[in-house]
């Protein structure tokens, strides 16, 4: 085994010291619970839990709830194109057991689940036949199944302001509290073919043009 003598510097006086780790700020933040792999590690529910307050939302700022709100912190979910495209949609991922009425995605048997409005081409008016509990088409079906997919379609949901404004405590509310969350949809594309139905209406269904009206409340 060969031993290496020691390095003669041509400069001695210049000596670059080693790092002062004890001035470092991030010495301060303990770096603790990132493993993901490890068996105690939060799922990802729990990730949007934590980080809901910092993701886009189109609900209120935190500063205009009241404190004994059910909504006093902004929902990670609840930014339009999540309700409209994904609320009761997506299948949920989660293995164990769990409340479904606090989950916002679908469940095998679910009566909330919703169809894809960007696969399946129906209306926001509601089903007579799925009222009676009936209707024969099933997902073939050119009308609205149930009250989310009714008021949750993109041409109809937060297109009628709340009567409740900012006053409303919904956990999934379908209308508008604020003239910015009022959605106002186009009129028939101009290059649409005219028939009302059909992909080239829902481009434009699920990317709104958001306008500042006057704002009046429903009765």
């Amino acid at each position: 085994m060969m031993i290496r003598k020691p390095i003669t510097r041509s400069f001695p006086t210049v000596n670059i010291p080693d790092w002062e780790t004890l001035n470092d700020s991030a010495d301060n933040f303990p770096a603790v619970g990132f493993n993901c792999n490890a068996p105690c590690s939060p799922c990802p529910v729990e990730y949007l839990a934590a980080l809901r307050r910092y993701l886009p939302s189109n609900d209120l700022e935190l500063d205009t709830l009241s404190d004994d709100s059910d909504v006093h912190i902004i929902d990670a979910f609840s930014c339009d194109h999540f309700r409209m495209y994904e609320f009761k949609v997506r299948r949920c991922a989660r293995g164990r057991s769990h409340d479904w009425t606090a989950c916002p995605y679908a469940h095998p048997g679910e009566r909330a689940r919703r169809r894809d409005p960007r696969k399946f081409h129906y209306s926001g008016s509601a089903c007579p036949d799925f009222r009676k509990g009936n209707c024969k088409k099933g997902d073939s079906c050119e009308f609205a199944h149930g009250v989310f997919e009714c008021w949750l379609h993109p041409t109809r949901y937060r297109t009628q302001p709340c009567k409740d404004g900012t006053c409303c405590k919904r956990r999934v509310c379908f209308f508008a509290h604020t003239p910015e969350q009022l959605r106002v949809l186009p009129q028939q594309s101009p290059r649409g073919n005219g028939s009302g139905s059909g992909s080239s209406d829902m481009d434009y269904f699920g990317s709104p043009i958001r306008y500042r009206l006057d704002y009046v409340s429903s009765p």
